[in-house]
């Protein structure tokens, strides 16, 4: 069954089709009861300031969080705030608007606003799909005029962006390895500067699930190295509410990745490999993985080989004494029949095979 509502600021008219009545404009501060923000209408009322600036002249835009949204917060950020409601409170509600009105049609990917919370930027991002973020905050209800402005509904409580990405590596522990990656690489000084970037960040966990030497030889290579950090970056920011599935997405490598969903988990290539998402940066957003997504150009011949129906031949090659050229650092092309063609071939002597 689909039921509809009517949008706010109309009603439905008895025999009639729609919702074809306008209701009255109400100021910036009742439209927040209209859209079903109450929670943000109650915290606004705790404040000594802010109530009359919604009730009063001016033009400004404001994305209110849902009630729901208000609910998710950590009990002790929810603290923090209630507990000192003139300062903290206040600049967290002010976080949220804009000193002017701004409707969906404006909002571009990768441009920002500006706050009335110390003209702090927020990001925008309006992906092809139709989904606008805010912050990677989803939004839920749009362009809902007032007298004195605009509410859009989000689905988040959103609060100031201060690190870029190579700050918050940096302060995180959990990216010792991560950090250090970097640093050789020289990637750093891209991470750190403008652009718009989605860093798939593998963990500490995520480094050691590699056998130390394949990981040792691909730190030890800086061509590997770069390759593979590479591999986890994407060329625009990637919040994850834009996610759906069969997404595919271009690392700054090469390779085209799967992005996609099940259940509430968020999934690369099919697995669930995302511990901790929408981190927001500067020049971006950080979702942590907890597997290292290596690309073929980061590894050797052999460990090619042994993904694939080629078996019976690395076999061959290890028995003429060739493994070391299959496990090197020399770049090589390697001609690997499949299994398939030496069934039922005589390999005794294969250490001795013309071709080898």
């Amino acid at each position: 069954v689909i039921s509809y509502e009517c949008c706010p600021g109309y009603e439905k008219v008895p025999g009639e089709k729609g919702c074809p009545a306008a209701l009255p404009l109400s100021n910036l501060y009742e439209t927040l009861g209209v859209v079903g923000s109450t929670t943000t209408q109650l915290y606004t009322d705790r404040t000594e300031k802010l109530r009359p600036e919604m009730e009063g002249p001016g033009s400004f835009t404001i994305f209110a969080p849902s009630n729901e949204a208000w609910a998710s917060l950590p009990a002790e950020v929810l603290d923090s705030l209630v507990s000192n409601v003139n300062i903290e409170l206040l600049n967290a509600l002010r976080y949220h608007m804009v000193g002017r009105r701004v409707l969906t049609d404006e909002l571009k990917h990768g441009m920002t606003l500006t706050s009335m919370y110390q003209n702090s930027n927020i990001q925008i991002h309006h992906y092809p799909n139709g989904i606008v973020t805010v912050n990677c905050a989803r939004l839920l209800k749009a362009d809902h005029h007032a007298t004195n402005g605009v509410v859009h509904l989000i689905d988040k409580v959103i609060s100031t962006i201060t690190n870029n990405i190579q700050q918050i590596i940096e302060i995180e522990d959990t990216f010792e390895t991560l950090r250090a990656a970097v640093a050789a690489s020289g990637l750093n000084t891209m991470l750190e500067g403008n652009g718009q970037y989605t860093l798939l960040a593998p963990t500490n966990e995520a480094f050691e699930k590699i056998p130390s030497e394949t990981l040792n030889r691909i730190l030890g290579d800086p061509e590997a190295l770069r390759d593979l950090l590479n591999n986890h970056i994407l060329k625009s920011a990637m919040c994850a509410e834009a996610i759906v599935a069969g997404l595919s997405v271009e690392t700054l490598e090469g390779t085209t990745l799967e992005v996609g969903c099940s259940g509430d988990m968020l999934t690369i290539n099919g697995k669930a490999i995302i511990s901790n998402k929408d981190i927001l940066a500067t020049n971006g957003v950080i979702h942590y993985i907890d597997e290292l997504l290596i690309p073929d150009s980061a590894k050797t011949l052999f460990e090619l080989a042994a993904e694939s129906d080629v078996s019976t031949a690395i076999d061959l090659f290890r028995r003429a004494g060739l493994g070391n050229h299959l496990s090197g650092s020399e770049r090589l092309t390697l001609l690997a029949p499949l299994n398939s063609v030496f069934r039922g071939a005589h390999l005794s002597g294969a250490n001795h095979h013309p071709f080898l």
